[in-house]
């Protein structure tokens, strides 16, 4: 006979036994919602045996059944990650109401220091939140931390933004086009990635953290060295060689550069270079520079009627500019910087920049741009793709001036810049992914299989962020194109003269009267429109 009856009614017993307890349930008619009123004055009670007590309620036969156990007051838990701690208090609101709260902490401690919780644990507010039957966070372990990823640092060549600078009484058209170095000169360096910092369950348990993520390093092994630096912790890029800095496909290198101590003459001859040529003061007439990259000519007084100076791959800087004669030609694949331009030709793939005038020449180039306001285009034949801008065109003597947008198709120039940003847009999430892919990977503890699925993914990680760059500069020379207004735009942003001719794709206007004030022309829907 069992003598430990907790609760009893004219339907059923409640007996515990031994942790453990059964129900005797004597008449029908006693409903399970009404068990469940008692059980709320029993939280001890852990229901193992639901089907049973549930036909013992059925049946009523009188037969002692056994439903469940009986949990402990205190009741610890851990969740499934190991980094939180709990307690539940299993007593009635009454018989914590009744309890010293500080002995409730005192027996929450004795349980905990006699369970397997053994870190984070931090109690010190528990006392004013404790109630029962409530999950109570006692203990927080301590998510490992990954460690840096490698950041690079490279040479940085400085976009290129020519400026007119007043010197005494000389005007100069200020920049640097190419980039020397000497040997043994600072190109670069990688921080290496940093170890993580190990997290820890409220177990115990050590979890590991992975190191940060390794970049590689990029350059021309012809040209360039690394060297590491433990001190630092960094692996340094030096130049091998003296030559000029650049970049070809994202990749650093150090190009050699022809530096001409003065002008270019009899006694140099006529140069053809492989790289990039540095022309300390001046082209004398009737000769020749060509050169793969960049070529700037840095004396005050420019060039006169020289026979060519052309760059292959790369852009031209004249900074005293060009007295041409009628028979000096500019060509280049990028872009043009000159102070001035008289009756000469050029020839540019890219933007023609010019600081003050350009007069009686015949440019064509993707854009021509005179930015200052008191710049000046008159005579000769002014041919661009894109745009077209000075201060002034034309003048008072009214000589003959032709300027010519070739125009665009602004919905195709459109479509393309927008595939370009799906493109980005695909990139982008696709070096999320592969950050996402890499960081279950760790340096250590992998597997050979793992190993080269790392180095793998790695390379693809590499691939896509050298398109992702290449996207970029894309971008941005059609961003120029739809700054443009219209499909094609001449821009005169102080006065217009007489005899001035403004064709924009196939459209004509032949200006015969003088326009003091800022005008735009632009073609929209095929019409030549004046703002």
């Amino acid at each position: 006979m069992f003598s430990n009856i907790v609760y009893s009614n004219k339907y059923l017993e409640l007996i515990e036994k031994e942790d453990k307890y059964y129900i005797r349930v004597f008449e029908k008619g006693y409903s399970m919602n009404d068990f469940n009123t008692i059980m709320s004055q029993y939280p001890r009670i852990n229901l193992t045996y639901f089907l049973a007590l549930n036909s013992a309620i059925s049946n009523a036969t009188g037969e002692i059944v056994e439903i469940g156990i009986k949990k402990p007051l205190i009741e610890l838990s851990v969740s499934k990650d190991r980094l939180k701690g709990y307690v539940i208090l299993n007593m009635t609101q009454e018989e914590f109401d009744n309890k010293d709260k500080t002995d409730v902490v005192k027996l929450i401690m004795e349980k905990i220091q006699h369970s397997n919780i053994v870190y984070g644990i931090d109690v010190h507010d528990i006392v004013n939140i404790i109630q029962p039957l409530k999950k109570i966070q006692v203990a927080q372990g301590v998510l490992p931390v990954r460690g840096e990823d490698a950041e690079i640092t490279l040479f940085k060549i400085e976009d290129i933004k020519p400026k007119m600078v007043k010197n005494d009484t000389v005007n100069h058209y200020e920049l640097n086009l190419i980039n020397k170095v000497n040997k043994g000169a600072w190109l670069g360096e990688r921080n290496e990635p940093k170890p993580g910092i190990p997290g820890k369950t409220v177990c115990g348990e050590i979890i590991p953290a992975q190191p940060g993520r390794q970049v590689e390093l990029e350059y021309d092994r012809k040209t360039v060295i690394e060297e590491y630096n433990e001190g630092e912790d960094k692996t340094i890029l030096y130049a091998k060689t003296t030559g000029a800095v650049n970049y070809q496909n994202n990749i650093i290198g150090v190009c050699n550069c022809l530096e001409i101590d003065g002008d270019v003459s009899f006694e140099t001859g006529n140069i053809d270079f492989d790289g990039f040529v540095d022309i300390k003061k001046s082209i004398e007439d009737n000769f020749v520079v060509k050169a793969d990259h960049d070529i700037q000519v840095m004396g005050d007084m420019g060039v006169g009627s020289v026979d060519t100076i052309e760059s292959r791959d790369g852009s031209i800087y004249i900074r005293g500019g060009i007295a041409g004669k009628n028979k000096a030609k500019i060509i280049c694949n990028g872009d043009l910087y000159t102070k001035f331009a008289s009756e000469c030709t050029i020839e540019c793939d890219g933007i023609v920049n010019i600081g003050s005038y350009a007069i009686n020449c015949n440019i064509k180039a993707k854009e021509v741009i005179l930015e200052s306001y008191k710049s000046r285009i008159i005579g000769g034949n002014i041919e661009a793709a894109i745009k077209v801008q000075a201060g002034e065109i034309g003048n008072r003597t009214e000589n003959y001036t032709k300027v010519t947008v070739t125009g665009f198709e602004r919905s195709k120039i459109k479509e393309e810049y927008d595939t370009i940003i799906l493109t980005i847009n695909k990139v982008k999430d696709k070096i999320s992914l592969l950050k996402q892919k890499l960081s279950i990977y760790s340096n250590t503890n992998l597997t050979s299989v793992q190993k080269k699925e790392a180095e793998k993914l790695n390379e693809e990680f590499e691939y896509y962020k050298k398109n992702l760059k290449k996207l970029y500069e894309k971008q941005k020379k059609y961003v120029s194109y739809l700054h443009a207004k219209g499909e094609g735009e001449i821009k005169i942003t102080n006065c217009l003269y007489p005899n001035v001719s403004i064709n924009i794709k196939s459209n004509t206007i032949h200006n015969s009267k003088y326009i003091s004030v800022p005008t735009t022309f632009y073609v929209l829907n095929k019409e030549l429109i004046k703002a």
